[in-house]
């Protein structure tokens, strides 16, 4: 089941993407092992595989712009025997820490992209929540 979180942001699509960018180039010793980018698609879209917590995960980052702010999803589809039995003997609570996970992420993103000054009011720029129902 996918896990999907969105954030304002106030920055231009290309900003964000460099900064996704970046910080995939600072932990370039670790592709291949704990994260593999799948495609690219500039100023617009990042998806990756990655490895959290040893739970292999389909990350998709997603950059658009609206009238006010640039929304910027972040799309988490964990996979596998391990979360599978990881959701049973947890029932259901690795979803949450994996939701926080995400949120910590475009948290850090914007705090990159827009300074510290602008990301004092985090709460009011967090865009959405999207679950699927379980």
């Amino acid at each position: 089941m996918p896990i999907e979180k969105a954030f304002a942001m106030h920055a231009a699509p290309s900003d964000i993407y460099g900064a996704l960018q970046r910080d995939l180039a600072s932990a370039s010793a670790h592709e291949g092992d704990v994260f593999q980018v799948l495609e690219r698609d500039r100023d617009r879209m990042i998806q990756l595989h990655v490895a959290i917590g040893g739970i292999p995960c389909y990350l998709t980052y997603t950059i658009e712009e609206k009238p006010e702010h640039v929304e910027v999803t972040a799309t988490l589809v964990p996979h596998g025997w391990r979360y599978v039995l990881y959701q049973l003997a947890t029932l259901g609570q690795r979803r949450h820490a994996l939701e926080m996970v995400i949120v910590q992420g475009l948290a850090n993103l914007k705090q990159e992209v827009e300074g510290a000054e602008e990301t004092a009011e985090l709460p009011g720029d967090y865009v959405e929540v999207l679950e699927d129902d379980e």
